[in-house]
């Protein structure tokens, strides 16, 4: 139990890319769609806080939004199970938003992520919103997946994943995403493409 404890912990903090890494870990992470792209840089300093930089883009056919702000992430708590692992996660940042031909002015970032997983199932639930005097975006998304095989974590980890997301101020009221997750030790990869047709890439690395 105690063995499989620590590859489950091992693999999660890469299967989920999650805010809170292992301490004294730096985490890159990059990607998105052709409507929402984003680019995250954290240093978890203890096991349970992160703090670091988010950059957001919101693209769609009336204006486009940029966000940018520093961003403090905090492990609520971690419930270690014999076969599965449940996290809560709770972020807050501050910086500047602003759309196509406008200033800049202040704004805030709120973020929350609640998963759960075995090494074979996934699942999460995670939103996000950004607030100024101009922009108003909220990002909301539901993922559901399955490993076709159990791997450990310096071997090829795949999971087969579908995405719900909501992006408040786009055209479309919801998006379903089927992708593919693939980790490799500290590397991760996810490739998927909604049932409209949009691609979408997400990669990340922690070091």
């Amino acid at each position: 139990m105690k063995t499989f404890s620590l590859c489950l912990l091992a693999a999660t903090a890469t299967a989920g890319a999650h805010p809170v890494s292992f301490e004294g870990a730096w985490q890159l992470m990059l990607g998105g769609t052709d409507t929402v792209q984003n680019f995250e840089v954290y240093n978890s300093y203890t096991p349970k806080t992160a703090f670091g930089l988010h950059a957001m883009r919101f693209e769609d056919e009336r204006d486009d939004d940029y966000y940018t702000g520093l961003q403090h992430n905090w492990l609520l708590h971690r419930w270690n199970l014999p076969e599965a692992q449940a996290n809560l996660y709770f972020g807050l940042g501050a910086g500047a938003a602003k759309q196509d031909g406008e200033s800049a002015a202040p704004a805030g970032l709120g973020f929350f992520r609640a998963d759960y997983e075995t090494r074979r199932i996934y699942t999460a639930f995670e939103t996000k919103f950004i607030s100024s005097e101009d922009v108003s975006r909220a990002v909301t998304s539901a993922s559901f997946g399955v490993a076709p095989y159990k791997a450990e974590f310096e071997e090829l980890n795949t999971w087969l994943i579908v995405q719900f997301e909501h992006v408040s101020g786009m055209e479309d009221d919801l998006d379903i995403i089927p992708k593919i997750r693939l980790f490799k030790g500290p590397y991760f990869l996810e490739l998927g493409c909604s049932l409209d047709g949009d691609p979408l890439i997400n990669f990340m690395i922690h070091f």
